[in-house]
């Protein structure tokens, strides 16, 4: 049985939050990768690569000497990922079905990288000890997840904005995931048996009309809400789901305010 529990579906509509997600964030995470040393020539594993945003990325990093394997549970989101490869002329990835906790491949990486990954896992840190037993020694295990212990508030104050983080934390509290993934990187990379982890926090702030904070923010709630239901947890807060990212776009444009994102933490370490 797996031991991640995706809570946010898969369906079509998380496929499309997924690119959406990925349009504010490869940035960050391309530049992850580069610090961590992925390059020409390397064969990296994605852990839960959803639609292939992060795969694509290192594809493109480890050029056409190197090798990219992308795992996930999801079979409709991995054919998004193929049709994405094939359409962005990267034949040096490929995609396979498979729980995270039970790939078995032929060879060992040079990387393994999991995006918004430990956020679901019940137990992230045997998840990181998978990394370590799938790489080959001196590779490099690269992790990058979210913080909702630590919610950075908007200004000038933004409160149906703040009502929609305090969701998340409550959502994943109750859910008993770590609503604190991300800052536990740091200590899950010493318990599995790394070296000197190397870790930072940080996320984007975005404001203005034509921001796509809005609509990826009221996504994610949509896709949590049927767990949030089933947990017992109220909603009243929010209100309408399907006019949430318009009030959220309303409200920080009158207020002149800000939109940032969670805390994302991305560490990686050596085995």
């Amino acid at each position: 049985m797996s031991q991640t529990h995706y809570v946010l579906g898969h369906d079509e509509r998380e496929r499309r939050r997924l690119a959406l997600q990925a349009s504010i964030l490869n940035p960050f995470t391309e530049q992850l990768l580069r610090r961590a040393g992925v390059s020409s020539g390397m064969r990296v594993l994605d852990l839960g690569c959803g639609v292939g945003e992060v795969s694509m990325i290192a594809a493109r990093l480890v050029g056409r000497y190197g090798k990219v394997v992308g795992i996930d549970i999801d079979e409709g989101a991995l054919d998004v990922a193929r049709q994405n490869s094939q359409q962005n002329g990267l034949s040096n990835v490929e995609y396979a079905r498979s729980d995270c906790q039970s790939y078995r491949p032929t060879k060992l990486f040079d990387a393994v990288t999991g995006r918004f990954i430990l956020v679901h896992t019940p137990n992230p840190l045997s998840l990181v000890q998978t990394s370590h037993s799938l790489l080959k020694p001196g590779g490099v295990a690269i992790f990058q997840d979210l913080d909702f212990s630590v919610i950075h508030t908007a200004f000038p104050e933004s409160p149906l904005r703040e009502a929609v983080f305090a969701m998340y934390r409550d959502f994943f509290h109750k859910a008993g995931l770590p609503k604190n993934a991300g800052t536990q990187i740091f200590h899950l990379f010493i318990e599995a048996g790394f070296s000197f982890p190397d870790c930072r926090a940080e996320y984007p702030i975005d404001g203005g009309a034509d921001s796509p904070f809005y609509e990826w923010t009221a996504e994610t709630l949509r896709s949590m809400l049927p767990r949030i239901k089933a947990l017992g947890l109220s909603c009243d807060s929010i209100g309408d789901i399907d006019t949430l990212a318009q009030r959220l776009r309303e409200e920080a444009v009158s207020r002149r305010s800000c939109c940032p994102t969670s805390v994302i933490v991305g560490g990686f370490a050596r085995r």
